[in-house]
């Protein structure tokens, strides 16, 4: 019986790229109108409707600011960058792990950025929050390997879809540059390194950066 894999986020840029090239899984694909992560009660009764074998999360939000300027005028976009990228991951994962544990089986693999260990100028609330999902996922390893459940990220350099191509393409050029292949990562590589993942259950508490040695 294949393994059933959530997809959550596989409705966006990079996440819909994936999900054309994963295959042997019984996958169920998810964007923001279908469950609102941020909303504890939305994702516990999804999860308890909805058992799933593997969680992979590419959900999650930017905003791009100078710590300066993180005013009252921009607090919509910070509650929201927030509720997002910190609740939504305590929810996402602290709804999913009963079945996982019940089972004796269980894959999380949340998308993360080389950003958490980067500092790039205007992204501190984006890095901070990518630097607490690292930091979560490895407690979560901790907690729940004796039960089967593996629990990493990856922490994706520039790709060939997503928020790459948010960028302007002058300083696009000036990232490119600055990576040891100069290129940018092939969708093909990030799935190769999701079913890694998957397969190898004693590589779990990790954050697997792949960068191209950016």
């Amino acid at each position: 019986m294949m393994k059933k894999l959530l997809i959550i986020g596989g409705t966006g840029g990079l996440g819909s790229k994936v999900v054309i090239l994963i295959k042997n899984y019984d996958i169920t694909i998810i964007g923001s109108k279908d469950l609102d992560i941020s909303n504890s009660f939305d994702c516990e009764k999804y999860f308890i409707e909805n058992k799933f074998d593997i969680v992979l999360n590419f959900a999650g939000v930017n905003f791009d600011s100078l710590i300066h300027k993180l005013t009252s005028e921009n607090e919509k976009d910070i509650d929201y960058l927030l509720d997002v990228n910190l609740k939504g991951t305590i929810n996402i994962i602290s709804s999913c792990l009963n079945s996982m544990r019940e089972n004796k089986y269980g894959r999380i693999i949340f998308i993360s950025s080389v950003l958490a260990e980067k500092t790039v100028i205007g992204t501190g609330m984006y890095s901070s929050c990518k630097a607490f999902i690292d930091r979560f996922i490895k407690n979560v390893s901790t907690e729940n390997i004796k039960y089967g459940i593996t629990a990493n990220t990856i922490q994706l350099g520039y790709f060939d879809g997503g928020i790459t191509y948010k960028i302007s393409e002058d300083y696009l050029e000036t990232v490119k540059k600055s990576i040891g292949l100069q290129r940018f990562g092939k969708i093909e590589e990030l799935v190769n390194t999701i079913e890694y993942l998957i397969n190898t259950e004693y590589t779990t508490g990790i954050n697997l950066k792949i960068d191209g040695n950016l």
